[in-house]
C-alpha cells in the first residue's frame, strides 16, 4: 500500500516555507540591495578619480586646484556630467536634497543605529542622469587643499542612510582619493559611521574602503 502525505501534513510544509521565507527574504534582499550600493559608491569615486587624473594632463598640471576642480562652478557643468539637475548652495538643501522640502517631498537621513541625522549639504550640488546626487567644493585641510564630494549614490530615493547609500569622500592635489584619517582603524570608522556626531558619511566611504567594498558593518 502506497502512503502519501496527508493534506494537514502539506498545509504544515507550507506554513513552515512560508514562514522561512518571510524571514530570510528581506535579509537577502537587504544583502543585494547593500551589494549594489557598494559597487555603485565604489565605480562613482573611481571615475571621480580618472576624470581627475585626466584633468591634470589636460591642464598639463600636477596641482588638481589648478584644473576645473578648483571651483564647483566650473566642475559640476554639462561639460563633464550628465545633468538632470543643478541646484546652487543656497537652494541645494530644499531643491536637491529635500531636506527643508516639506510634507511628504521631505527626506530625513538617518545613521546606521537608526538616529535622525542632518547633512551638511548646503553647497553646490548636481543630479545626474542615473540617479546620482553630490555636491562638491574646496576645503583646506591638514595644511593643504582637498576637493570634498558629498554623495548621495540613489538621489533621493530611499534608503538615505549613512553608508548604505550615502557618503563623502576626499580628493587631494594629486587626484588621489585620500582617507579622512589614516591613523583610525577600521573599527574605530565603523563606530564613527555608525552613531558618530561628525564626518559620518566620510568614516562610513572608508570603512567600506577599508573592509573591501563588503557593506556587512
Amino acid at each position: 500500500m502506497k502512503k502519501g502525505f496527508t493534506l494537514t501534513e502539506l498545509l504544515l510544509a507550507l506554513t513552515i516555507v512560508g514562514v522561512l521565507a518571510v524571514l530570510t527574504v528581506p535579509i537577502l534582499m537587504n544583502n543585494i540591495q547593500n551589494k549594489l550600493f557598494a559597487t555603485q559608491i565604489k565605480n562613482f569615486s573611481a571615475e571621480i578619480e580618472q576624470f581627475a587624473q585626466d584633468q591634470l594632463i589636460v591642464h598639463k598640471t600636477r596641482d588638481l586646484f589648478d584644473t576645473d576642480f578648483g571651483t564647483s562652478s566650473k566642475l559640476l557643468t554639462d561639460g563633464h556630467f550628465s545633468i538632470s539637475k543643478i541646484c546652487p548652495a543656497n537652494k541645494a538643501e530644499k531643491d536637491c536634497w529635500k531636506l527643508t522640502a516639506t510634507g511628504k517631498d521631505k527626506v530625513q537621513y538617518k545613521k546606521l543605529n537608526g538616529a535622525n541625522a542632518s547633512p551638511t549639504t548646503r553647497r553646490l550640488t548636481i543630479i545626474l542622469k542615473n540617479g546620482v546626487m553630490f555636491a562638491y567644493d574646496v576645503i583646506e585641510f591638514g595644511g593643504g587643499k582637498r576637493g570634498r564630494f558629498i554623495v548621495d549614490i540613489n538621489g533621493n530615493d530611499k534608503p538615505n542612510i549613512y553608508g548604505r547609500d550615502f557618503f563623502g569622500f576626499l580628493i587631494d592635489s594629486k587626484g588621489h582619493i585620500v582617507p579622512v584619517s589614516s591613523a583610525l582603524s577600521y573599527s574605530s570608522k565603523v563606530t564613527n559611521c555608525t552613531s558618530g556626531t561628525s564626518s559620518i558619511e566620510f568614516y562610513c566611504y572608508y570603512a567600506l574602503v577599508d573592509n573591501n567594498w563588503k557593506m556587512d558593518y
